[in-house]
C-alpha cells in the first residue's frame, strides 16, 4: 500500500515537470492503474557546422566590420533599406510654402539619418561608406525570401551606379560635446547629407502627384526606392542601426503670416523591407581545426557564432532511448550545454538558442516560424550559470520515433535502409537567435542573430549528457 501510494505522488510530479511523449499513450490514469518511472541517461554527439547564407529579414540594420581574434572570424556587414510613406501623407497648403523664383517648393535641407544605440568594438574607429539610389524598376520584393550573400549592388539604380554621398564616421561622434552624448535624450546616429536637389525633387513630387504618396507602394516604385548603404572602409566597429530617416526639410507660412520651418520624414520600418548583406570569412579554416575532413568533431567543444556563422549539430539517441521502452511514455528529456567564454573576445555571446529539426531549420526562418514545443524549442543563456537548457525535448524524441516507425513500415525500411535513405533524420541545429514574446509573454517572432556573438560549447569528442524519465502504466495486482 505505502508502494502505490509512493508511486502516484511521483506521477503527480512527473505530470508536472512535463508532459507525455504523446496524448494517445498516457491518457487519464483509472483507478485501476499503477505508474511506475524510471530514469535514464544516454550520450549524444555534437559538432560544428557552418551555416553559409541566412535569411536576411530582421528588424535592425548592421553596418560595419569586426575580426575577432580568438576566432579568426572577419565578418562585414552592410545594408540597404526601403523608406515609408504614411498614408496619404501631404504638404501643407501649396499657397503657404515658400516657393523657388521659379514657382518650385523650395528645400532648405535633405538628409538621411542612421540612428542607433549600440555597437561592438572601438567606439573611435574612422570608418567609411558609400549610399547608392535604388532602382524603381528592380525593387527589393516582400513576397521573395532574401538570403546575407544576396548581392545589394544589384538593386542600385543602373543609371546611377556613382554614390550620391561618401560618409566617413565613428560610433562615438566627437563632434557631439560629451555632455550632450551623456544625455538621456540623446541618440546618437551618422548624419549623410544629399543633394539639395533630391530634396526639391521628393517635395515637388508631392505637390504635382499626391497619389504618389498614398502608401509604401506607390512611394518606393515612384518617389524614392530607397538607398544602399556600402561599407567601404574600416575595421574594428560593428553599429547596430535601430532605424534608418530620410529628413527632407522645408518652410511655410503659418496663418499669422510667420516663416515656420517644417520637415518631411520618411523611416525604413517594418513595414517597408531592410536586408542586411553579411560576408564572413575564416570560418573554414577555424572549422578545420574543430572537425577533420568528414565533418567529424576532432575538439571537446564545439562553437556557435553569428551572424551567419556557425550551428552546432546534434545527434539524438532516439533508438538508444526506446530500445525496451517501446511501450512506455517519455515525461522528460533534458539536455544542458555548458559554454568554453573567452573573455578576451570582441564577440558576446548569443542571448537565446534556437532547437530546430535540421531538414526544417531553413524553411523554420524562410516561414518565419515561432518554436512549438514539438520540433523547434527556444532556450536562453543564462549569463551566471554560463549554460543554456532545453528542459524538455520529450516531443521531439517521440515525434522522431514514431515517424520513423510510421515510414519503415510504410515502405519496408530497415534500420539501415532508412539512416541512408534518411541521413539527418535524429539530427538537430543549435542556433544563434534573437527572440520577442508579446505582453502576455507569448513566443512571436524568432530571428537569426545578426549581433557578433561567439561562444565555445563543451561537445565535440567529448558526448554530452541527456536524461530521460520514463513512466509505465502498469495494472494493479
Amino acid at each position: 500500500m505505502n508502494f502505490r501510494i509512493a508511486g502516484m505522488g511521483l506521477c503527480a510530479m512527473l505530470l508536472l515537470a512535463g508532459c507525455a511523449d504523446s496524448t494517445d499513450s498516457i491518457g487519464i490514469a483509472s483507478d485501476i492503474d499503477v505508474i511506475a518511472s524510471s530514469v535514464q541517461t544516454f550520450d549524444f554527439t555534437t559538432r560544428s557546422v557552418e551555416l553559409g547564407a541566412v535569411t536576411a529579414n530582421s528588424s535592425k540594420c548592421y553596418l560595419g566590420r569586426l575580426r575577432d581574434t580568438d576566432t579568426g572570424i572577419d565578418v562585414t556587414a552592410d545594408f540597404l533599406a526601403q523608406f515609408h510613406s504614411s498614408e496619404n501623407y501631404t504638404l501643407p497648403e501649396q499657397d503657404r510654402l515658400v516657393k523657388n523664383a521659379d514657382g518650385t517648393v523650395a528645400c532648405t535641407g535633405v538628409e538621411l539619418r542612421l540612428y542607433y544605440d549600440t555597437y561592438v568594438g572601438d567606439g573611435s574607429n574612422p570608418m567609411k561608406l558609400e549610399v547608392y539610389e535604388l532602382d524603381r524598376d528592380n525593387v527589393i520584393r516582400e513576397d521573395q525570401t532574401y538570403y546575407t550573400d544576396t548581392d545589394l549592388f544589384a538593386y542600385v539604380n543602373p543609371l546611377r551606379t556613382t554614390p550620391v554621398a561618401t560618409k566617413s564616421f565613428t560610433a562615438v561622434d566627437q563632434t557631439v560635446s560629451e555632455e550632450e552624448r551623456a544625455s538621456t535624450t540623446y541618440t546618437p546616429s551618422i548624419y549623410i547629407p544629399l543633394d539639395i536637389a533630391e530634396g526639391q525633387r521628393i517635395l515637388q513630387l508631392a505637390i504635382d502627384h499626391p497619389e504618389y504618396f498614398a502608401d509604401s507602394y506607390q512611394f518606393i516604385h515612384n518617389v524614392c526606392p530607397g538607398y544602399y548603404f556600402k561599407l567601404t572602409s574600416g575595421i574594428g566597429t560593428m553599429i547596430t542601426i535601430q532605424v534608418c530617416v530620410l529628413n527632407v526639410n522645408f518652410q511655410y507660412v503659418d496663418q499669422d503670416g510667420n516663416t515656420q520651418s517644417a520637415v518631411a520624414r520618411f523611416s525604413a520600418t517594418p513595414e517597408v523591407i531592410q536586408s542586411t548583406r553579411i560576408e564572413n570569412k575564416g570560418i573554414a579554416e577555424l572549422l578545420s581545426t574543430t572537425c577533420d575532413a568528414d565533418g567529424n568533431a576532432t575538439q571537446p567543444f564545439t562553437y556557435l557564432t553569428a551572424p551567419a556563422g556557425i550551428a552546432t549539430e546534434a545527434t539524438l539517441p532516439v533508438d538508444q532511448i526506446y530500445l525496451n521502452h517501446e511501450s512506455d511514455s517519455i515525461s522528460r528529456a533534458r539536455i544542458l550545454l555548458t559554454c568554453l567564454n573567452d573573455e578576451n573576445s570582441l564577440f558576446g555571446q548569443p542571448s537565446s538558442l534556437l532547437m530546430v529539426r535540421r531538414t526544417e531549420a531553413a524553411s523554420f526562418f524562410e516561414n518565419r516560424q515561432v518554436a512549438d514545443g514539438i520540433t523547434s524549442f527556444v532556450a536562453s543563456f543564462e549569463t551566471g550559470a554560463n549554460s543554456a537548457t532545453f528542459d524538455n525535448i520529450n516531443q521531439l524524441i517521440s515525434y522522431l520515433y514514431h515517424e520513423k516507425q510510421t515510414i519503415m513500415q510504410r515502405d519496408g525500411l530497415t534500420d539501415a535502409q532508412y539512416a541512408a535513405a534518411y541521413p539527418y533524420w535524429n539530427r538537430v541545429m543549435l542556433i544563434p537567435v534573437v527572440t520577442a514574446v508579446n505582453s502576455s509573454n507569448i513566443l512571436t517572432s524568432v530571428q537569426h542573430e545578426f549581433s557578433p556573438c561567439s561562444v565555445r560549447i563543451v561537445g565535440g569528442t567529448e558526448p554530452l549528457k541527456m536524461q530521460v524519465i520514463y513512466s509505465t502504466y502498469k495494472n494493479r495486482e
